[in-house]
């Protein structure tokens, strides 16, 4: 990563911290907080600041479960980036519990076809394979 990238990196997320204060105004529960902090946690997983990206990932996380519920859409891509975390720290055992939970909503509110689910589908897989060593189940 260019001198110029890392700049970008480290002024996009100063931006989206900036806008999480403002918003937290608004409180912990309010959608467009729990976004703000979504979107913080996608930029700080970016910049390779994933044990930050974890802990604000799960906060997210839990406010959106109250929020807005366990099956909904933005609350699944929560729980699926949370995947991406830990499968990025190779903590495959609870990348896979959280690929899986993604998986079982999606199907349950979106349907086996729907390109969500068949993202899941793949990182599953993904972790059985380079990470778990599993190809029989990767399959």
């Amino acid at each position: 990563m260019g001198y110029n990238e890392l700049r970008s990196c480290k002024g996009k997320r100063g931006r989206v911290r900036n806008r999480l204060h403002v918003r937290e105004a608004f409180g912990e529960e309010n959608v467009v907080t729990l976004n703000t902090l979504n979107q913080l946690g996608c930029r700080l997983q970016e910049n390779g600041e994933l044990e930050e990206s974890r802990k604000v990932k799960e906060r997210c996380l839990a406010g959106q479960e109250r929020v807005l519920g366990e099956d909904h859409k933005d609350t699944l891509a929560t729980v699926m980036n949370l995947g991406a975390v830990y499968h990025e720290l190779e903590d495959y055992e609870k990348a896979l519990e959280y690929y899986e939970r993604a998986l079982k909503g999606y199907e349950k509110t979106l349907g086996r076809t729907h390109p969500s689910t068949l993202d899941t589908v793949m990182n599953i897989a993904t972790v059985y394979m380079d990470g778990l060593k599993d190809f029989g189940k990767a399959e």
